[in-house]
């Protein structure tokens, strides 16, 4: 169920009240005389006392309100205001006399009413009365959210009266189209009830799995153990089987929750059981627990000892490999991944295997091994997706190696390929070819040439990461004559390569037995990840991530049958504004949202779209206007910032601006940087809940979340509070101001370490942090990471041109990293000095 949070006002909610052409007239008219039924004043009020715990005085004075004017049509909604304030207090009784009462009346909410009604039955365990109820809502044309949520309590009075066939048959429909939402476990457990109460075992294990692998802290199972037959569904034991797979994905998950003890109390279970069979598999959990918990060398050193034994097997080699990378061990990792390459090349993982050997060599600068191995990888498997990545790695590398003629030639015939598909355009963006092209002509001392494409990129009004990168190198070249910077040549890197570099685990690719990431982001990606992802099929976390009914995803599709017709006159559409108004009126701002999503669904009417951006901010759903002012206005904000200021402002908006100025000061973290990060991270979508459980604006994962509560003195934290604004600010911005100290306020290295861990960064700037910054970033070696302080660099850099404060946060863009690290190395991220 959707909690009911208070509204959220916007400064600029109002921006385009009033520039509606004559096709809203009609709707206009409508949603001015529905914000005045209740009387703005006393709906303020209401929503005081509320907040502050007030359930007593809001009823009296909602009472006060129907007595004084039982039939005035400025009071028609007080009766839902009061029947809700009942509800939400817990007294049901007088709820249903209540909603009764309001159903009597001719509204817009009457499926709400009805919806709520049958929560109050259900509460009360009338369910029969409950069953009729919400039955009702679907008669009423619901929005998808609320359809779902009825669908899901016939599905629960089902079971209640041990009809498991009805049971199973209403959580089928809603089942694909709750994925990824926090309700998804929920719908998982009823269904593996319908299956056992249905007596087809083998169904109810299909749900148990999941629930046991992914989400093992859902309060229904929290208390289930490493066995899966020995766990209760219900009151029985499941008896269904698990393989070790199962039980080492459930382990990534417990860690991803801050469940770090539960883990390994599971793990020492069962090693106890895996030590009579094969120490080796044993051995082999224990490793992947410490391998995630950055304790390398630990895992490295559990692993190693089966060598001889195992170095013709496929799948040690590909573990050991994995884990000796992570621990520094250079040259075994490579050994390792080749050799399971050589030794099966058909195989599932072997491209796997020769891609990860040739990204690592690149990593640690072994650019002519690098080069070899990719040039295999392409002949060996032609029709490889990756081999667009493997093309892209040779160009970088030739500029690495100091090659700029050949790194010229090389981008600009990336560049001239014709493009097959959405893939090839996002590997081969026109702005990053042109910018590196203009960067070997740089180091080529061919300014002239140069010049032309950086003022090229530099035009962009839409302020990219390129154009910005390329208004300051043109500055530079502007202020000094710029020598070519001497990179050392491969001989200069030898020693480093064959000696035993302890380096991070994220210096490679990290496909296999994945780190867990400190942040919010999802599994950490690497040049090759997206692609892998479809090399490997669908997985649990792509599920997660469908498009699904009565999800707040992303993109909300426009059914096309709808776009050609005359949106004014369209009844259906005004009737979905004004509910989503009458919702807002009665406290159920989180219900509005899902009407908006109906209308934006059905319509790309400029003028409707402009009333949406205007009614989203005014609940605080920011990521819906932010969306839209970006998709659909880029034209207008193509004229630049001072003529498409408004369209500008929903793009970018100051999201929750009372809670960043607050914590940004107390914090002393730029404004810009917590607006750039939440852009980056949710789209300033407030309870966005990624696969592996990051939370909220600021995307904090459960762990992170308690460490820096501990930090702040915060006893009582409880990882839901990050999907409230305030909480997950207040916590994004204290581990950002941590990050800033860390990093010398260096904002590209401070995003780096907020998406991939602080450590990681510090491990990178020992191993090419003598790079200018435009290169180092270039140089990050995960695709995810690496896109993301992009992202981030251009955000911080659009919000402070568009709010007047025009700061010259990356004049150090296109000189050598500003920040130097002692050059030492590190496993994991350390709690202690900062």
């Amino acid at each position: 169920m959707l909690k009911q949070t208070a509204k959220t006002k916007n400064p600029s909610g109002s921006r385009f009240s009033n520039s509606l052409s004559s096709i809203l007239v009609g709707t206009a008219v409508v949603l001015a005389s529905s914000a005045a039924l209740a009387g703005p004043e006393l709906q303020a009020k209401i929503r005081e006392l509320k907040q502050n715990g007030k359930q007593t005085e809001a009823i009296e004075l909602v009472q006060k309100e129907l007595q004084k004017n039982p039939t005035g049509e400025d009071q028609k909604l007080l009766p839902y205001t009061l029947a809700m304030l009942y509800y939400n207090a817990g007294d049901y009784e007088k709820a249903i006399t209540a909603f009764d009462a309001a159903l009597k009346g001719k509204s817009n909410l009457e499926e709400y009413g009805y919806f709520y009604k049958g929560m109050a039955y259900f509460n009360l365990k009338k369910y029969a009365e409950a069953q009729a109820e919400f039955k009702r809502v679907d008669t009423l044309s619901p929005n998808a959210k609320l359809k779902i949520d009825s669908i899901s309590m016939l599905g629960q009075i089902a079971l209640q009266h041990g009809n498991y066939k009805e049971a199973k048959a209403n959580f089928q429909k809603i089942e694909k189209r709750t994925r990824g939402t926090e309700e998804y476990p929920e719908v998982l457990y009823f269904m593996a009830l319908a299956e056992q109460g249905g007596g087809s075992h083998k169904q109810m294990c299909k749900w148990a799995e999941k629930l046991y692998e992914r989400y093992p802290t859902y309060p229904k199972v929290q208390d289930w153990g490493f066995d899966l037959a020995e766990n209760k569904i219900g009151e029985k034991p499941s008896q269904c089987p698990s393989e070790l797979d199962d039980f080492k994905t459930r382990i990534r998950y417990l860690i991803f929750a801050g469940y770090d003890k539960k883990a390994q109390d599971e793990i020492n279970g069962i090693r106890e059981r895996l030590n009579k069979e094969d120490p080796y598999l044993a051995d082999q959990v224990q490793a992947q627990f410490f391998a995630q918990q950055g304790e390398l060398t630990k895992a490295y050193n559990l692993l190693k000892p089966y060598y001889e034994a195992k170095k013709n097997n496929f799948g040690y080699l590909m573990s050991f490999a994995s884990v000796s990378a992570r621990a520094g061990e250079v040259q075994a990792a490579v050994g390792s991944y080749y050799a399971a390459y050589k030794m099966s090349p058909r195989a599932k993982q072997a491209k796997e295997a020769l891609y990860q050997s040739a990204f690592l060599s690149y990593q640690f600068q072994d650019y002519d091994g690098a080069a070899r191995r990719f040039k295999e990888f392409m002949k060996v498997y032609p029709n490889s997706a990756l081999n667009i990545d493997a093309k892209w790695q040779l160009a970088w590398i030739k500029y690495l190696k100091g090659d700029y003629q050949g790194a010229y030639k090389a981008f600009a015939q990336l560049q001239s390929e014709k493009g097959r598909g959405r893939r090839h355009r996002v590997r081969y963006p026109a702005d990053r070819m042109t910018y590196w092209m203009a960067m070997s002509l740089y180091r080529q001392e061919k300014f002239d040439q140069a010049k032309v494409n950086f003022e090229k990129l530099a035009r962009d009004p839409l302020m990219g990461y390129y154009s910005i990168a390329a208004q300051y190198r043109l500055k530079k070249m502007q202020s000094m004559q710029p020598k070519v910077a001497n990179r050392g040549s491969v001989q200069d890197v030898s020693m480093r390569w064959v000696s035993r570099m302890p380096a991070s685990e994220f210096m490679i690719p990290s496909v296999d037995d994945q780190a867990m990431p400190p942040m919010g982001s999802l599994d950490s990606e690497t040049e090759e990840g997206l692609v892998m992802q479809e090399l490997r099929g669908d997985s649990e976390e792509s599920e997660a991530t469908d498009t699904a009914d009565g999800t707040d995803d992303k993109q909300v599709d426009v059914a096309d049958e709808e776009l050609n017709k005359e949106v004014g006159a369209n009844p259906l559409l005004v009737k979905r504004f004004e509910k989503a108004r009458d919702l807002m009126q009665v406290g159920l701002e989180d219900w509005a949202k899902w009407d908006l999503y109906d209308i934006e669904k059905k319509t790309r009417n400029k003028d409707f779209m402009k009333s949406l951006m205007t009614e989203y901010n005014s609940v605080g759903y920011y990521h819906r206007s932010s969306y839209i002012g970006q998709v659909y206005f880029s034209g207008q904000r193509s004229n630049g910032v001072d003529v498409g200021r408004n369209f500008w402002e929903f793009a970018y908006p100051k999201a929750f601006s009372q809670y960043v100025d607050r914590y940004s000061k107390d914090f002393s973290v730029p404004s810009e940087l917590v607006w750039g990060i939440m852009r980056a991270e949710s789209q300033y979508r407030k309870d966005a809940i990624s696969p592996v459980g990051a939370l909220g604006l600021m995307q904090v994962m459960p762990f992170t979340g308690y460490r820096v509560a501990n930090l702040l003195g915060d006893k009582d934290f409880q990882p839901r509070q990050l999907l409230e604004p305030s909480a997950a600010i207040k916590m994004g911005s204290r581990y950002l101001a941590r990050l800033m100290t860390k990093f010398d306020n260096t904002i590209p290295l401070v995003a780096a370490g907020y998406n991939a861990g602080p450590h990681r960064v510090k491990n990178w700037l020992a191993s090419f942090g003598h790079l200018e910054t435009d290169e180092f970033i270039e140089h990050i070696p995960f695709l995810e990471t690496r896109n993301y302080v992009k992202k981030v660099v251009s955000n911080c850099y659009v919000y402070s041109q568009l709010y007047g404060n025009k700061k010259d946060l990356f004049a150090y863009l296109v000189d050598p990293v500003p920040f130097k690290t002692d050059g030492q190395m590190v496993q994991k991220e350390s709690w202690d000095d900062i």
